[in-house]
């Protein structure tokens, strides 16, 4: 069974429900695509080691970002250390 799209005129389709399914594709998930030697373009999920490499590049980005302002713009009282600023921030630990 063939299944029919259009394109809009940023290059966005519609992927059809059927294929969502099969494929197992979620909201905001990540899709590959592959250009076969025959000229077929070929759609699929993107495997999840690369999408948890993606996630991770992303936090790590925005870890060094945050030390670098943290750093820059000397947050921290004087004389405190950064593990004694997350410490006051989290308060006690949790009674069990």
């Amino acid at each position: 069974m063939g299944y029919h799209s259009n394109m809009t005129s940023k290059g966005q389709v519609t992927v059809p429900r059927d294929i969502r399914l099969a494929l197992g594709l979620l909201p905001g998930q990540e899709v590959e695509f592959e250009l076969s030697d025959e000229g077929h373009a070929i759609l699929r999920k993107a495997s999840d080691e690369r999408t948890l490499a993606a996630r991770k590049k992303d936090i790590l980005a925005g870890v060094m970002e945050a030390r670098r302002l943290f750093k820059h713009e000397n947050c921290l009282p004087q004389g405190m250390t950064a593990d004694q600023w997350f410490d006051m921030m989290r308060g006690p630990p949790a009674e069990v």
